[in-house]
């Protein structure tokens, strides 16, 4: 696995020497570029270090497609997480270009204006002398052209970055959610409860599972697309309820949950209570009957977090206190804590 625990200063000099790598090859300034020539350049990567030298002797420089190949195979593939702190520190790097670029490229400008106005005096008292400001005239000129190239090539890569920034949040949003609901999925849930715990072990945590009640009837009777329906119309419900204080998940077909840290046992039953009797007051069309059916209700099993124990048993025991609700005739919160799971 790569790791980068280097100084600043040597860091700064795999940056440059990565930064002139790139300027030489056929393959755009962007983060994967950037990732494969700032790992050439550390030298502690031999395998790509021994294919790039390869390939460069075969094919003089390195285009999209090998620079490409380089990335999945050495960096990407073996160590996503290094991948993805070089594509940030690439995003800084060409940020921090960008900005000096622009400077220079404005005291450039400048400078051929006191050029401009120097030659013309010059040119009137020496003419020799003025023909040499004229040539250097003539380089400031060409030199201001190749920064504004730069400088454009610069901007077009920050905007790819954005790109792929953008499209990797988006990936990894739609990775943790539930497609039919909008909520949270049981990976995204799971992620989330082992974080909260982590971060809050000795506070109030109490965890609520739901359960729609006879939902395999409400398909055989109505169909899945009602069905589907009924699962959007209870998870709109969680999503009102749970706001910006609690995680709520679809964790699986007509199951459902909510974390509720820093809350107390007899504040998640009333939340739990709430939830109950919102579901209980939904009514949805049945587009094929155009009926309106509202024999809907959800049964609910509540716990509290008990210090030290496992995810497992937590969530063990929010299950039986849904089990104890269903066994009792559905429709209701049961609550039980660690003596009574332990019965």
């Amino acid at each position: 696995m790569m790791q980068y625990e280097i100084t600043k200063e040597k860091s700064a000099e795999y940056l440059r020497q990565a930064i002139h790598h790139m300027s030489q090859q056929d393959a755009a300034f962007h983060p994967v570029s950037y990732a494969v020539w700032y790992e050439y350049s550390s030298g502690e990567h031999a395998r790509l270090i021994d294919e790039v030298n390869d390939l460069i002797e075969k094919e003089k420089k390195l285009n999209e497609k090998s620079t490409a190949h380089l990335f999945h195979k050495h960096i990407a593939a073996t160590d996503p997480d290094s991948a993805k702190v070089l594509v940030e520190r690439f995003n800084q790097v060409v940020t921090d270009i960008t900005t000096s670029t622009k400077q220079a490229g404005q005291e450039t400008s400048q400078f051929k204006k006191s050029l401009d106005a120097w030659s013309g005096e010059i040119q009137q008292l020496e003419p020799q002398l003025g023909a040499q400001l004229g040539s250097l005239l003539s380089d400031t000129l060409q030199m201001q052209s190749a920064m504004h190239g730069l400088q454009h090539k610069l901007e077009s890569s920050l905007e790819e970055i954005s790109d792929l920034k953008s499209e990797i949040m988006k990936a990894k949003q739609e990775a943790i959610s539930d497609g039919l609901t909008g909520l949270m999925n049981r990976k995204g849930f799971d992620s989330a409860l082992h974080q909260c715990l982590d971060t809050l072990p000795d506070q109030e945590t109490c965890l609520v599972i739901a359960d729609i009640d006879f939902f395999k009837k409400v398909n055989d009777s109505y169909g899945h697309l009602f069905g589907d329906k009924v699962i959007q119309a209870v998870a709109r419900v969680l999503k009102t309820v749970s706001g910006n204080l609690y995680t709520a998940a679809r964790y699986g077909g007509e199951e459902f949950v909510l974390l509720l840290p820093h809350t107390s046992m007899e504040t998640a039953r009333e939340i739990a209570e709430n939830i109950r009797r919102q579901v209980a007051a939904i009514t949805i069309k049945n587009n094929v009957s155009q009926r309106l059916i509202s024999n809907i209700t959800i049964s609910l099993g509540l716990t509290v977090y008990q210090p030290g124990e496992s995810v497992d048993s937590f969530i063990t025991r929010a299950d039986q206190a849904l089990y104890t609700s269903k066994a009792k005739g559905r429709n209701r919160v049961t609550m039980i804590e660690d003596a009574l799971a332990a019965a």
